[in-house]
């Protein structure tokens, strides 16, 4: 009777192993990617003073006015209280 260390592994079930490894990896990161942060404007914010805060530069507000250019229109200087601007990581 062959031992079970005798015995090859069955290469199909090896390769699903390590696939199933690495989808479960890069589920994993695409979850934390996933993740959007939001800020809820208020009277007297600017997108500077909104960069500061959340993104800890306020110079990266060009960056936080591109991912949110659609909502906030073709003037960046014009941002509504109440507007919901996303945070870009």
């Amino acid at each position: 009777m062959a031992r079970e260390s005798d015995i090859a592994p069955n290469p199909e079930t090896e390769t699903e192993k390590v696939a199933d490894q690495r989808r479960g990896e890069r589920g994993q990161d695409e979850t934390k990617t996933s993740e959007k942060r939001t800020y809820t404007v208020k009277a007297g914010d600017t997108l500077s003073d909104i960069a500061q805060a959340e993104m800890g530069d306020a110079n990266r507000w060009p960056e936080l006015y591109a991912a949110n250019k659609e909502a906030v229109g073709p003037n960046p200087d014009m941002i509504h209280p109440g507007l919901k601007l996303e945070i870009p990581a």
